[in-house]
């Protein structure tokens, strides 16, 4: 059996913060999803009872570094390779199913989601382009024969469902999938080859005729209120006397997709 294992490389939340002044992040902390090197546990549980190969794509921004490279080195690994991406999951995972022959994995893992965009999109995507059957959410997997497994998956109110997935599957795993177990030294020595990516024009979703949005944010707000504040950095009034509700009825369709983006890049900061 062989088995593809997707890692994405994510920064720790407690490190990153905004810059105001500079407009940017700073002190980012590349790091492995955790998820992810879940799956990688199990996957590497697995192949030492059943005898199976592990392959590797890394998907990160930017180069592997020696702490990235010291956690994959704790798994038996046939090949490593390292994919840059794109930042969309669609295309990334196009982009992936362009390496992967149909009948070359038995099976595809990867982490139910990314602790910094929360992205979940990916092993589905890539699943369904590649033929196989997808499962998501995945918690707890028993072996059943050598071509069969019993995927579990919580639902609403503490019920589980145990589906019988047949050969070849694309399933995403949580974190309660395996417990991580590192030794203290490398064990296994691994080989991370870079493909080069071509840059490529991403295909947006939105609908066409939507102006694209440009979100600045020249100085700091100073305003006392926190309201005033969050109105201010959405951009609903400058120095405006309008009361709030005049203001809204009088926005457009694109103004809206405007705020909605500023929203968004407000809650992420």
């Amino acid at each position: 059996m062989r088995i593809l294992v997707i890692v994405r490389q994510v920064y720790e939340q407690k490190s990153i913060h905004w810059d105001y002044e500079n407009n940017e992040f700073r002190n980012r902390k590349a790091t492995i999803n955790q998820a992810d090197l879940s799956a990688l546990q199990w996957a590497s549980d697995y192949s030492k009872e059943h005898n199976a190969s592990i392959d590797v794509y890394i998907l990160a921004e930017e180069e592997c570094n020696e702490t990235l490279k010291g956690k994959l080195e704790k798994f038996p690994l046939e090949t490593c390779t390292h994919f840059p991406t794109s930042g969309n999951e669609q295309e990334d995972a196009r982009y992936l199913a362009t390496f992967i022959d149909q009948s070359m994995y038995d099976l595809v893992l990867c982490g139910d989601e990314t602790e910094d965009e929360h992205n979940s999109c990916l092993l589905p995507l890539l699943g369904y382009s590649l033929g196989m059957d997808v499962l998501t959410s995945v918690h707890q997997i028993k072996v059943k024969g050598s071509q069969r497994l019993l995927a579990h998956r919580k639902e609403e109110r503490g019920a589980t469902q145990i589906f019988n997935i047949k050969l070849p599957a694309a399933l995403s795993l949580t974190t309660q999938i395996s417990r991580l177990r590192y030794s203290r030294k490398p064990k296994y020595e691994i080989n991370i080859v870079k493909e080069e990516r071509v840059e490529e024009t991403i295909r947006s979703n939105r609908r066409i005729g939507a102006p694209e949005p440009i979100i600045t944010l020249g100085h700091v707000p100073t305003d006392e209120n926190p309201l005033n504040r969050l109105i201010h950095v959405m951009g609903f009034s400058k120095n405006s006397d309008a009361g709030l509700s005049q203001q809204t009825k009088a926005l457009t369709e694109e103004h809206l997709h405007f705020t909605a983006e500023r929203l968004m890049k407000w809650l992420k900061e």
